[in-house]
């Protein structure tokens, strides 16, 4: 399940009466579009329409619900296909959420169908926030809980959205007309991994570099907490950009220029990732605790748009180094902005991560290479591999006088691979080490990340003149006063704050 979620818990109407004329979808042969309507008597129900020129004989629902006998086609109800004229054309169903059609149509169809929102009615190991859900506020649906899809290689697709007069949409799709609701996906990846919210809420808008970051707000406790979300996602944005230098770069074929991050109001605090996009649910009435969580999600996940989308790894054995270092930097990030003191980020690498790591049953047994583990041993992948990442941002700093750090790698990283479809392996992340500290470091990697030894990772935290030891179990951190000032240079540098 989402080893982030375990992460953070332990730290701490046009309606549909008003007789609106749906819009027609007239296009050409090589494109298909879809017609989303959420009626304002029975905000439960999306009417869905897509119209194509069949390519194969096949209408699916991606992978997912597979606790369910019909996945994902337990929600869909009075399915029916038609051809220009009309006339009824014969649907099949088929197991795993499919449908056939008869191989012999040439010409337009429209397939038409209902999805029933009651999905909170069922179990889901991962949550609501990455399958779909109502509120009082608004509808909340992944693409995968609601669209049918056909083919696999289609491009600026349309879809059409008739909602209550009083509602918006946010979505990571174009928007086509201002004063509509019309958005348009790139390419069927971009239709498929994509998340929506429909109602009441409030939307935030960041720009940086063609880059845009939309919060969709809802809830009334998440929006007391509106100027805390904007300076959050303003400060962070600023950051991964500076160390970075640029927004997210993925491959050609997957340009990113916008994502979502949909937080709301629930019973329980959640977190979901889907393709570029974040979902968070906030308890509501919840301690400062359930608060940091959503920030902790937030931060984690949008650096993956940079390291996990940006640069990516050629195989599982540097899932220590995409989650690893990706903790190192949220924490950095959270503590730069403000959002962590010294204390609290000391707190959270023994109350957290260094917790996990020591009583990870993997540890000393496994290797952080076998990143296929990192569900079922996250203390040793998530844990390890930030304790590898604070590791080797003292042996580069304690070697060049401060004056090269793990960023640099970073940096590097993202100029290299990034909006290429060319991908980085454990030895490209070996040799950049050595080559940023001057010190070959085949023994390290031999000895704490392909081999099983625990990394002491106390003796490098006293190398910046920290107060590190382990004592009772636990990973006791304190500041020096005495510390020289390289040495407190150092530490400014672990906690985002050296500039």
């Amino acid at each position: 399940m989402k080893p982030l979620l375990q992460f953070t818990v332990l730290f701490l109407c046009i309606c549909y009466g008003t007789q609106a004329k749906q819009p027609q979808l007239n296009l050409g042969e090589d494109k298909i579009a879809y017609d989303i309507t959420i009626d304002s008597k029975n905000v439960r129900i999306a009417k869905v329409r897509m119209s194509f020129i069949p390519k194969d004989s096949v209408l699916y629902m991606i992978n997912g619900a597979s606790q369910l006998p019909k996945r994902w086609a337990t929600f869909v109800q009075d399915i029916k296909a038609v051809d220009s004229r009309g006339k009824s054309i014969s649907l099949t169903p088929m197991d795993d959420a499919m449908w056939r059609l008869p191989s012999s149509i040439k010409e337009r169809i429209t397939v038409s169908y209902k999805v029933h929102l009651d999905h909170e009615n069922h179990e889901w190991s991962g949550g609501l926030d990455g399958v779909a859900y109502a509120t009082e506020w608004g509808v909340f649906y992944t693409a995968r809980a609601l669209l049918i899809f056909h083919g696999g290689d289609w491009e600026d697709i349309r879809i059409d959205f008739s909602i209550p007069e009083s509602w918006k949409i946010t979505t990571p799709w174009q928007k086509l007309n201002p004063d509509k609701h019309s958005f348009k996906a790139q390419n069927h990846s971009a239709l498929m991994q994509a998340m929506l919210f429909a109602g009441t809420h409030d939307e935030l808008s960041f720009r940086k570099e063609g880059f845009e970051l939309i919060f969709a707000l809802g809830g009334e406790e998440v929006l007391t907490e509106k100027q805390t979300y904007e300076d959050m996602a303003t400060g962070i944005l600023d950051y991964y950009i500076d160390l970075m230098g640029g927004v997210p770069n993925p491959s050609s074929n997957n340009v990113l220029d916008k994502a979502v991050v949909i937080i709301n109001s629930a019973g329980t605090t959640d977190g979901e990732v889907i393709g570029n996009n974040i979902s968070i649910l906030v308890e509501k009435g919840g301690d400062q605790m359930s608060k940091m969580i959503s920030k902790f999600i937030f931060a984690h996940e949008f650096f993956h748009l940079w390291n996990g989308k940006s640069f990516l790894p050629e195989g599982e054995d540097t899932e220590w180094f995409k989650e690893g270092f990706t903790n190192f930097y949220t924490l950095k990030a959270l503590r730069h902005i403000g959002f962590l003191n010294d204390d609290a980020y000391f707190q959270v690498l023994n109350n957290l991560f260094y917790q996990r790591y020591s009583q990870d049953e993997g540890v000393g047994k496994i290797s952080m290479i076998q990143g296929e583990e990192k569900h079922a041993h996250w203390g040793l992948i998530y844990g390890g591999g930030l304790f590898v990442a604070i590791a080797q941002d003292i042996i580069i700093r304690k070697a060049t006088a401060n004056a090269k750090s793990l960023d640099h790698l970073m940096k590097a990283f993202f100029q290299k691979y990034g909006g290429t479809n060319e991908r980085y392996t454990i030895e490209d992340i070996q040799h950049s080490l050595s080559e940023l500290s001057s010190k070959d470091q085949t023994n390290f990697f031999k000895t704490h990340i392909a081999g099983t030894e625990p990394l002491p990772i106390a003796d490098y935290l006293s190398m910046t003149g920290l107060h590190a030891k382990i004592e009772e179990g636990n990973l006791r951190i304190a500041k020096n006063e005495s510390a020289s000032p390289f040495e407190k240079d150092m530490v400014k540098g672990l906690l985002g704050l050296l500039e």
